[in-house]
């Protein structure tokens, strides 16, 4: 059996290796859900609505976790790397700097901000802040009304938002605003048709009425028409 000086730079060279696939593969990945797999308002201004892209089979965020996973794969291997080159790192780090207690004061310097970067992301609170289209701040006409996404309180003007209607006539299939960046409650809230009622006429698990409808119909297999044509016939009178 080898002994260890000679078993050694094998692994070494093996995972160096590794390292270099996994990094690569990770900027790869990034490279795909920067400029290819796109976020949904950049599909929405070049493809339109009701679009989901995928790459073999995955759309962006299955990807996104799997960049995840290639990510903590890289920093344990980045770790085995520095284990089997500690003998060079601290022989040239003291010939750096001679000072012990400024080796000291470094050291601990880069332990706290790697602790963060990792820690702190976890951690923190989002800033939360609305959407803003172009509005249109103009008089809404006698013959619109408006219904927010949340309740049944006014809500700025939004063209998503208008439900047509003229002498209680029916809506068409124009007038019901759906697309596949929205979810079940989404819509419910919308059209006030409850979120069971909507996900057992597409044939949906109401389990999943908080993904987003793009995903659910390649899922399900659902048509966006069948689920506007189910509004039609179910929207309560009051909302028409």
């Amino acid at each position: 059996m080898e002994n260890w000086s000679k078993i050694k730079p094998k692994l070494n060279l093996v995972i160096d290796t590794l390292m270099f696939i996994v990094l690569m593969a990770v900027a790869g990945l990034g490279f795909l859900m920067k400029f290819v797999l796109l976020p949904g308002y950049k599909i929405n201004e070049i493809y339109g609505t009701n679009t989901e892209l995928y790459f073999r089979g995955l759309d962006r965020h299955q990807w996104g976790a799997i960049h995840l996973y290639l990510a903590l794969t890289m920093v344990f291997l980045l770790i085995f790397h520095l284990i089997f080159h500690w003998n060079s790192i601290v022989s040239i780090y003291k010939r750096m700097i001679p000072g012990k207690t400024m080796r000291w004061i470094i050291a601990l310097f880069v332990c706290i901000l790697s602790t963060s970067l990792v820690i702190v992301p976890i951690l923190v609170k989002p800033e939360v802040a609305e959407h803003q289209r172009n509005l249109h701040r103009n008089r809404i006409p006698d013959n619109l009304t408006l219904k927010s996404e949340a309740n049944n309180s006014t809500a700025p003007f939004d063209e998503k938002d208008v439900v047509i209607k003229e002498d209680n006539e029916p809506l068409h299939h124009n007038q019901v605003d759906i697309d596949g960046t929205m979810t079940l409650h989404q819509v419910s809230a919308r059209y006030n048709i409850s979120v069971e009622e909507l996900a057992g006429a597409i044939n949906v698990p109401v389990s999943y009425a908080n993904e987003r409808l793009g995903r659910l119909r390649k899922r399900y297999g659902f048509e966006m028409e069948d689920l506007r044509e189910f509004i039609i016939n179910n929207i309560p009178n009051d909302d028409r």
